[in-house]
């Protein structure tokens, strides 16, 4: 008995796998529009015992061609132009896929912990419009699930990564886009401990059960007073965090959607955000084609100086171009396993 004892005083602080189970978070799929490259924020939750998530794959589809995948720590917002600080995590030559997601493996694979954000930048080398699939902003959060959601952010359209000079001349960056396509990735559980500090990151309703089985424990007549406390933690230890239910996350999932759309509603009626429309599309165009001609400054541009840039930015794209093409990516079927951890 003084082994078992000895034994079930020593409870693991977090899972010993990588990653327990594996999730699939798929955006909406409105084919607004088509072009170059998207950038955008992925955040991770904290209202769930995360010690971290692990994205493993984000699917698009579009021309594809010659694709990169950027990350940069914290959000894009101020730092779409600077490709110092951002790094590279995949760099391939895909097939064209306009029907069908493609995976874009991502290496090394990216980890969020609680409450952390990653910016993401998605970027097509091909040298018209149709490299990737995205969607105009329609609401605050593109998507959301119990552990990550996805930020609006804004489309490139250059295909140079990074390049502020845009397909028709002028800028290249357009705002108020959603990312379209399937983020995959792996959740590492913390495990429950007797400490304040893990046992706050639980549910309620597991919390509940914990105080209510040590209740149970302090009574005579009760079968559990026969346990040694530290053999009732260590089955705490060994329950995964929904062992009691999830219907406080739906809840909060559900409350927090409802303050989203009280919230879109007052910005749209403040104007401080706007809904696009098929209307705007068009004016976006006819401005994007007074940029080509009205814009003194690009049209003057190659006869200045920045034809050099220009030249240099070419020639990033041309040395990511010529990959082999025994590299191309087939269909995803090397998907990585998960270990999946079950509990008796």
């Amino acid at each position: 008995r003084a082994d078992w004892n000895s034994g079930a005083c020593k409870r693991a602080k977090v899972a010993n796998y990588v990653v327990q189970s594996c999730y699939n978070l798929d955006t909406r799929d409105y084919e607004d529009h088509t072009f170059n490259g998207i950038m955008f924020d992925l955040k991770c939750k904290a209202d769930l015992p995360l010690e971290f998530i692990e994205i493993q794959q984000f699917w698009v589809r579009g021309e594809l061609g010659p694709m990169s995948v950027w990350i940069t720590e914290g959000s894009h917002v101020e730092k779409y132009g600077r490709r110092s600080e951002w790094k590279l995590v995949h760099k391939k030559t895909h097939k064209e896929s306009h029907q069908v997601l493609a995976p874009l493996d991502i290496k090394p694979a990216l980890r969020l912990k609680p409450g952390q954000s990653y910016g993401v930048y998605v970027h097509s080398a091909t040298p018209d419009d149709m490299g990737l699939v995205y969607n105009n902003r329609r609401s605050r959060i593109t998507h959301e699930d119990p552990h990550i959601c996805i930020m609006p952010g804004m489309a490139h359209i250059s295909r140079v990564p990074f390049s502020s000079h845009g397909y028709w001349g002028g800028g290249s960056w357009r705002l108020n886009r959603e990312f379209v396509g399937r983020v995959k990735y792996g959740v590492k559980w913390m495990l429950w401990n007797p400490s304040n500090m893990v046992h706050s990151k639980f549910p309620k309703v597991f919390k509940e059960m914990i105080f209510t089985m040590l209740m149970c424990h302090r009574r005579r007549e009760s079968p559990l007073k026969k346990l040694p406390c530290c053999v009732l933690y260590y089955i705490f230890n060994m329950l995964p965090w929904d062992w009691a239910g999830q219907g406080e996350i739906k809840e909060r999932m559900m409350s927090r959607n409802m303050e989203d759309e009280e919230e879109e509603e007052e910005e749209m009626s403040t104007g401080r955000f706007y809904n696009y429309t098929d209307e705007d599309d068009e004016d976006d165009e006819e401005d994007e084609e007074d940029e080509d001609v009205e814009d003194p400054e690009w049209d003057g541009a190659e006869d200045t100086g920045d034809a050099d840039e220009d030249e240099e930015e070419e020639a990033d794209v041309m040395n990511m171009a010529p990959i082999a093409e025994e590299d191309e990516d087939q269909s995803g079927e090397g998907a990585r396993d998960c270990n999946m951890r079950e509990c008796k």
